[in-house]
């Protein structure tokens, strides 16, 4: 149990929400806490950083076509990056602002993709990339 990066991986008991499945669990879960990073290692915003997954196999979230209802209810940090994986706007979106927001920022031709971070731990969630 170790992740790409050479770190040492541990199952916990937790309440965080897993980047494979996109849920956020009420009570405590065996989740493992691995590094990730999100965009291609081209440039200086392709940051490794901590996310969770179950320990346990879940499944994928599949409703690409929808913002994942266990984060509407959140405040989050909403980046939108260009498609050389610059950052090039941000906001921090209250409960309820997040989807029209990343929404807003898919709007630009210019972004190809949002991220979407916890808004303290500023932990990757996940992304939504443009459609082609």
């Amino acid at each position: 149990m170790i992740d790409r990066f050479g770190h040492q991986l541990h199952v916990q008991s937790v309440v965080a929400p897993c980047r494979h499945c996109l849920r956020i669990p009420l009570v405590a879960e065996d989740m493992i806490l691995i590094s990730y990073r999100a965009l291609p290692d081209s440039g200086p915003y392709a940051e490794v950083g901590p996310i969770f997954v179950h320990a346990r196999v879940c499944e994928r979230y599949a409703d690409v076509a929808s913002f994942p209802r266990d984060f509407l209810s959140r405040s989050l940090v909403i980046r939108a990056y260009d498609i050389d994986g610059r950052i090039a706007d941000a906001v921090v979106a209250q409960p309820g602002e997040a989807e029209p927001a990343a929404y807003a920022f898919l709007q630009n031709d210019a972004i190809a993709e949002v991220h979407v971070r916890h808004i303290s731990y500023t932990c990757f969630d996940f992304k939504i990339i443009r459609a082609a």
